[in-house]
């Protein structure tokens, strides 16, 4: 990426900040290009002085900046935000929206045709630089931007380009999966302290494992299932637990959970539309 490059993110909550810890640890761009804004000021000033990145006090003038804008708001909070750049982004600009279940063809009307959008989905590790993301082009974009994309999240994990179609499920399945591996580690440290081991010990263990459990599908190309009948041998530890789980239905469980939110990433796109006509602010 161009080092003169300059890159504004509007809206700085949770994944807002994962962004820009992951662009600035990985050194993706220098700080001073990295410019952010919030509605709630204090905390744009807080992300501004943690990360030694720049702050700035409105959206429209962040807006006005940047060479990339990523618009970090909440669904709810979209259509107020994309209406209110109208007219104040670059024509050139690539605009870069997460809000999960808001469609490209939605910002591009509010944006009134200005800027190349795309729509990615990325998750919280991608301040550590292990993101998951998926992105999708909307009709404005083009395949320098697709590059650029590619470029950027790379940086910070691993990328995949999809359809947009397919970006609820990914939203389900990797946006969402960092809260849904943090219960599972959970449940697994608790299973360990009950087994005997103590707190600190359990939690090292259990994160390690699924952190090396990743690395090893990852590096290997191992098919998930080929990897479990490697470890779950007849008659061992590995089948005893396996079956406890199976018969609570949790495998299931799992994937029917991952399901759901997938459609509640598809019943959020309904209600930004529905806000956006009625020219509201309030909650979904």
């Amino acid at each position: 990426m161009d080092r003169q490059t300059t890159l504004g993110i509007a809206g700085v909550g949770k994944m807002g900040e994962a962004l820009v810890k992951g662009l600035v640890t990985r050194r993706v761009l220098p700080p001073p290009s990295i410019r952010v804004s919030d509605a709630i000021a204090a905390r744009a000033k807080e992300i501004a002085a943690r990360y030694d990145v720049a702050y700035v006090p409105t959206v429209t003038r962040l807006a006005e900046g940047s060479d990339v804008l990523v618009l970090a708001a909440k669904p709810k909070d979209m259509p107020a935000l994309a209406a209110s750049l109208a007219g104040h982004v670059k024509p050139d600009a690539l605009v870069i929206t997460l809000a999960a279940g808001v469609r490209t063809a939605f910002v591009e009307k509010a944006l009134q045709g200005r800027g190349h959008v795309v729509r990615i989905m990325p998750n919280l590790a991608c301040g550590v630089g292990e993101g998951a993301t998926a992105f999708a082009l909307g009709a404005t974009a083009t395949d320098a931007d697709a590059i650029l994309v590619e470029e950027l999240m790379g940086a910070l994990g691993r990328v995949t380009k999809v359809e947009e179609k397919h970006l609820d499920a990914v939203t389900g399945l990797s946006g969402s999966g960092p809260g849904f591996m943090a219960a599972l580690a959970q449940a697994m440290i608790d299973g360990g302290v009950r087994s005997g081991l103590p707190k600190d010990v359990a939690f090292k263990l259990a994160l390690q494992t699924m952190k090396g459990t990743a690395e090893l599908l990852l590096s290997d190309g191992i098919d998930p299932e080929k990897l479990f009948t490697m470890v779950a041998t007849p008659g061992g530890t590995t089948a005893a637990g396996w079956r406890v789980m199976q018969g609570r239905g949790v495998p299931q469980a799992i994937s029917d959970g991952i399901v759901a939110a997938s459609q509640r990433a598809a019943e959020l796109a309904d209600e930004a539309a529905r806000l956006a006509r009625q020219g509201g602010h309030g909650a979904a």
